[in-house]
């Protein structure tokens, strides 16, 4: 999709982990109270209490984040502070276990990876590579140290090329749900959901919404003249356009053949059909396809108290009708379509 559309598919599935991280640590948070919370007690009672106290601080923060999950409620403690209680038990498992006590960082690793935002994971297995290495190098010496921190960078890698490789995987499905694969747009199917929201928002704060139906005049006969391959190209420069001309809130959806539908949320009719009238120009004075004169009719609808998906739509449809059947290349608002007048586009 052209980067100068509004918000675009791209932009969906950044981070796909965030719709899976609270399941992660919760997960996670029941292995930590079923396999370290013994490892802590047995700490204890062999004299390690440096050890215990950190296992069992670790234990702690995973559980209330796991409890707050539990409740459907945001985790309170950042998992970020697990660094501390991690520090203060691998300082006391070395000083006893000498290397066996740094073989936690490992899972830690993981953990971070997958349960923190990409920047955020980022610094903190910087910051644990660079503690526990400091950490080897006090209690065991230098040729350790050397090759305890190649492995564990190795690991923090390895873990972020997996990570690389599941949200490409994630982006290419979205692409798949969500997008037209001819223009980069939105889909249909995407759409009702977005055009679902909008009505929802305005149901709760009254928020304002336009839709701009968008339905190029005589497609037919650019494919049956020119080719298909001209009609695609006259679309992705339609495209092209549009996108030029929106905000980075706007939704562009194709839902036709040659039919496109705009959302612009917190938008009145008014200055919709502003919006409206100044694609139309820019089509029509735009050489999308040398030897033949492009324009586009366009219904504007904004959303009204009441309206569910289907008029909503339907108030944009009617206007786009009104104005293919005054000779199409204009812009019609809904409000100025009386309800008796809606009929089917020839």
């Amino acid at each position: 999709m052209d980067k100068t559309q509004g918000t675009s598919p791209a932009d969906f599935g950044a981070d796909p982990l965030a719709a899976y991280r609270e399941r992660i640590m919760y997960s996670l948070a029941v292995a930590a109270v079923v396999f370290l919370l013994p490892f802590s007690i047995n700490s204890y009672v062999q004299g390690r209490p440096a050890v215990a106290t950190g296992v069992l601080i670790g234990v702690l923060i995973l559980a209330v984040d796991a409890l707050a999950i539990y409740l459907k409620k945001s985790p309170p403690i950042p998992l970020i502070w697990l660094l501390v209680p991690t520090a203060a038990s691998m300082a006391g498992a070395l000083e006893a276990q000498r290397f066996f006590g740094v073989l936690w960082c490992y899972p830690e690793v993981l953990l971070f990876t997958f349960a923190l935002s990409r920047r955020m994971a980022y610094w903190c297995t910087i910051l644990l590579l660079l503690i526990i290495s400091a950490l080897v190098y006090y209690y065991i010496g230098e040729e350790t140290v050397i090759r305890f921190s190649v492995t564990l960078a190795l690991t923090i890698v390895l873990a972020n090329m997996i990570r690389s490789i599941l949200e490409d995987l994630h982006r290419r499905l979205i692409d798949q749900a969500i997008v037209d694969p001819l223009t980069g747009v939105f889909n249909r199917r995407h759409m009702e959901r977005c055009l679902g929201d909008a009505i929802e928002r305005q149901r709760r704060s009254s928020a304002p919404a336009s839709l701009l139906l968008i339905d190029v005049d005589h497609f037919k006969r650019i494919n049956d003249q020119f080719g298909h391959a001209s009609g695609d190209s006259v679309l992705k420069g339609i495209v092209a356009l549009v996108g030029k001309r929106s905000r980075k809130l706007d939704l562009l959806f194709r839902i036709g053949g040659e039919e496109f539908m705009l959302l612009l949320p917190d938008t009145r009719e008014a200055a919709a059909a502003v919006v409206a009238e100044q694609l139309r120009a820019s089509v029509e004075e735009s050489p999308l396809l040398d030897g033949l004169r492009l324009t586009v009719s366009l219904g504007v609808s904004e959303l009204r108290p009441g309206d569910s998906l289907d008029s909503w739509m339907k108030h944009a449809d009617d206007a786009l009708y009104a104005a293919k059947k005054a000779g199409r290349n204009r812009v019609v608002r809904g409000a100025d379509v009386p309800a008796e007048g809606a009929a089917d586009t020839p």
